[in-house]
């Protein structure tokens, strides 16, 4: 299908187009977020581990200015010092290494959310072609970009600018400070410059994140064809539906009919309609009916009642009125409490009088 306008596309993207597109790696990306999320996590990882770096770099210096590291050098010795302060180099900026991995693969986790699509890194020509890219160059998003970077940079030479005319006086002290005093002043500033900055540049981030997502949602907008569409794809067919409808009635019917031994008294009209009443006192604040139907399914819960014992009495008028307006598992309506309570009270009295005879 062709694309359609913009203009057409108003409707919000349902769950299943999100799901496809998720699917061919169409996420929410921002280019904001894992700069924000990198400089501030070498931030925090400079902040912990700042003082082992510090004496680790003192020492090695402190070695190489004594000449430890070149008494008996031989080629061996060499190799193994090569190794040696290779892996303690590694070591040390480990934790700015894992820092940098984890703050790129959280931010895209935090945008767009985990998702593993082997579509996305296939190899696709129409991503070579000169006028796909000149027309992405010069596209909204682009602009948007753009106009992003420009915004960046003016907030970051506002808050260096800001934060150097604060501390111009300390600045211009390093002169005529010791070298002690010079690096600890250097780190203080640098210090101060870079929290700013990663502040500045994480709300940016912020705000970059909710445009993506907004930009993602509007991309995927649907016409009202394609909704309609996508929901006849996922409809059954009439065939399916009639067999699922049919299928659930014969459920719903053998749970009824299970019901039936459990019955007081079933009310027929006498031949077409049969609905099966109970009542207990102790837990019913009215005879409830447990089962009703017509022809086929009256008879069958006649022929239940029969082999169960259950009293059956002709009322044709009480049980066509019970089966039109009462549902399976309802009590009976106080209009109908005197009709339904002088059938259960002569059932009960025949009841009485048959056990205290000694019937069955």
């Amino acid at each position: 299908m062709a694309d359609r306008p913009a203009s057409e596309k108003t409707h919000p993207p349902t769950a299943e187009r999100l799901r496809k597109a998720r699917r061919e790696g169409m996420i929410p990306q921002s280019q904001e977020l894992p700069s924000a999320l990198i400089l501030g996590g070498l931030l925090l990882a400079a902040a912990l581990a700042a003082a082992d770096l510090w004496r680790w770099f003192v020492l090695q210096v402190h070695d190489g200015l004594a000449g430890r590291l070149v008494d008996g050098l031989s080629a061996d010795a060499f190799l193994y010092l090569f190794r040696t302060k290779l892996t303690e180099a590694l070591w040390a900026m480990a934790p700015f290494m894992l820092t940098a991995g984890v703050g790129s693969v959280l931010s895209g986790v935090l945008v767009g959310g985990w998702q593993l699509s082997p579509k996305a890194i296939g190899w696709k020509l129409n991503r070579l072609s000169p006028n796909a890219g000149f027309k992405q160059l010069l596209s909204a998003r682009s602009a948007v970009h753009v106009l992003v970077a420009l915004v960046k940079l003016v907030i970051l030479v506002a808050i260096i600018a800001a934060y150097l005319r604060d501390r111009l006086g300390e600045v211009l002290a390093l002169a005529s400070a010791t070298p002690v005093g010079t690096l600890a002043v250097s780190v203080q500033l640098v210090w101060g410059l870079l929290s700013r900055v990663t502040i500045a540049l994480l709300a940016i981030a912020a705000a970059d994140v909710l445009y993506q997502k907004w930009q993602y949602k509007r991309q995927l907008r649907m016409t009202r064809e394609e909704v309609k569409e996508e929901r006849r794809s996922h409809e059954a067919s009439p065939l399916v539906k009639r067999r699922l409808l049919t299928l659930y009635f014969t459920l719903v019917q053998k749970r009824m009919l299970r019901q039936v031994p459990q019955a007081d008294v079933v009310v027929t009209n006498p031949t077409h309609v049969a609905v099966a009443l109970k009542y207990d006192a102790a837990t019913m604040d009215a005879p409830t009916v447990l089962a009703k139907g017509a022809d086929l399914l009256c008879e069958k819960i006649k022929a239940l009642a029969r082999e169960h014992g259950v009293p059956i009495v002709e009322r044709p008028e009480l049980a066509r009125t019970l089966y039109a307006s009462v549902e399976v598992g309802q009590t009976v309506p106080e209009a109908l409490y005197v009709a339904v309570a002088e059938i259960l009270a002569t059932i009960y009295r025949l009841r009485g009088r048959r056990q205290a005879a000694g019937a069955p």
